[in-house]
């Protein structure tokens, strides 16, 4: 996926600086805007620790990054995969320093407060982090440089991108689990409201408030709707598994909200060619 961002950012047509300075924070509010109506949401009903962190963890942690970057490619082309690792500048860091430890605290056993300066070396030394940044670093470079991207690094796109999403999610279904999926159909619809209406409703707020429909035909909005639109992420199971959280909760809303944004992609779609 690496090599897949520094070849579609080495092409992207840097037209507007707003593009590079705000989009990374749209990602962050889109992602905290999960996780807030999540707990909001569990607050309201009066769930326990563990299933407050485990409904938590579904809101907060979306698949951005795989599925998100592919429907980007399917849907815009090169150009608007460019923005995805833009748009997820920040994902690890947030994830690492936000998602996993509010999840954390929702452990039955409370857990040992670490420093910030500790909690900053371990998210630098994730290879996940580290090698993400600086394939958009050197995709930047690589714009800004009077290199020409050989023409076969769009093909190589063409294969590396579906591929990569599809042996991800391969990986994901050999671990989960479907015990007592039916119990929790009620917290899935909840889930799916949080992921498929009032998260999109808050980004395209804030895309336009920022005059994203008027830049690159509107390129930075569309990124930005489609990524915020995005279900559960693995990332939800694997905290689940790490923290002792409800583990059936999370891997039915995943399963969920995976099959349901099948539904949802064509309605997006023709919201999209509206701008």
């Amino acid at each position: 996926m690496s090599i897949t961002y520094i070849g579609s950012l080495c092409i992207f047509k840097i037209n507007n600086i707003i593009e590079i300075i705000s989009l990374p924070f749209v990602g962050v509010v889109s992602i905290l805007t999960g996780g807030g109506f999540a707990l909001l949401l569990a607050k309201y009903f009066n769930y326990n620790r563990i299933d407050t962190g485990s409904l938590f963890s579904c809101g907060f942690f979306s698949n951005t990054v795989t599925l998100g970057g592919m429907i980007c490619f399917f849907y815009l082309g090169e150009e608007g995969y460019a923005l995805v690792p833009i748009y997820t500048f920040f994902v690890r860091l947030i994830y690492y320093g936000i998602g996993f430890p509010i999840a954390r605290m929702h452990n039955m056993d409370f857990y040992k407060e670490e420093s910030i300066v500790n909690k900053l070396v371990e998210i630098v030394k994730d290879p996940f982090f580290s090698i993400g940044v600086t394939a958009v670093i050197i995709g930047l470079l690589l714009n800004l440089s009077p290199l020409i991207r050989p023409q076969i690094y769009g093909r190589v796109n063409e294969m590396l991108i579906p591929v990569s999403t599809f042996i991800l999610l391969f990986s994901v279904g050999l671990n989960l689990k479907l015990s007592r999926a039916s119990s929790y159909i009620k917290e899935c619809i909840y889930i799916s409201l949080i992921k498929f209406l009032g998260v999109p409703l808050i980004t395209l707020i804030i895309s336009l408030l920022l005059r994203y429909q008027s830049i690159n035909k509107g390129l930075p909005l569309k990124v930005s709707l489609i990524m915020a639109i995005m279900p559960v992420a693995f990332n939800s199971v694997i905290a689940a598994n790490i923290y002792n959280l409800n583990i059936d909760m999370v891997n039915t809303c995943w399963i969920f909200s995976t099959f349901g944004i099948i539904f949802v992609l064509p309605f997006l779609f023709l919201f999209l060619n509206l701008f």
